[in-house]
C-alpha cells in the first residue's frame, strides 16, 4: 500500500514582484508577474508577500490571483484562483503567507489586489513562491 507524505520543499525563490506592489492604490490590482512552473510542475506553493510599513483599515486585506497561461493564451484577469488574506492592524511592515496555493504545470501570472484601505508603501514590498509536492512511496 502506497503512503503519501510531504516531500522536502524546494527553496524559496527570489522576489518576483520587482516594483509592481510599490505605492499600489487601495482597490487596485497589481500588474501580474510570471511564475513559470512548466519545468518543475510542482503541485503547491506557499506565497509570501512582504509589505512595507502601512496602517491598514479595520478588516484590511489583500487578494492574490493566479491567472493561467496554457503556453499559448493567458486567461482573462477575471479568471483564475483567488486567495484572500486579512492584514494585521497597526502601523508596521506586514508579512502575509498563503500556505497552500494550487500551482499548475504551466507558466502562471500572479497579481495582488490591495484591499487594505490605504496605498501600499512606496518600497519594501516583495512576493515569493516556495513550491512543494507530495511524495508517494
Amino acid at each position: 500500500m502506497a503512503v503519501a507524505k510531504w516531500a522536502t520543499p524546494s527553496a524559496r525563490g527570489s522576489n518576483i514582484a520587482s516594483t509592481n506592489l510599490n505605492s499600489l492604490a487601495n482597490g487596485s490590482e497589481s500588474t501580474a508577474v510570471t511564475y513559470d512552473n512548466s519545468t518543475n510542475r510542482d503541485l503547491y506553493g506557499i506565497i509570501t508577500i512582504k509589505l512595507g510599513s502601512i496602517t491598514p483599515a479595520t478588516a484590511g486585506a489583500i487578494a492574490v490571483r493566479i491567472t493561467l497561461n496554457d503556453g499559448t493564451d493567458t486567461s482573462d484577469r477575471a479568471a483564475g484562483d483567488v486567495y484572500i488574506a486579512e492584514l494585521n492592524s497597526g502601523a508596521s511592515a506586514k508579512v502575509v503567507m498563503i500556505p497552500m496555493v494550487r500551482l499548475y504545470p504551466f507558466s502562471m501570472r500572479i497579481s495582488v489586489r490591495n484591499n487594505s484601505g490605504v496605498a501600499f508603501a512606496a518600497s519594501g514590498n516583495e512576493l515569493y513562491v516556495r513550491p512543494y509536492n507530495e511524495d508517494v512511496t
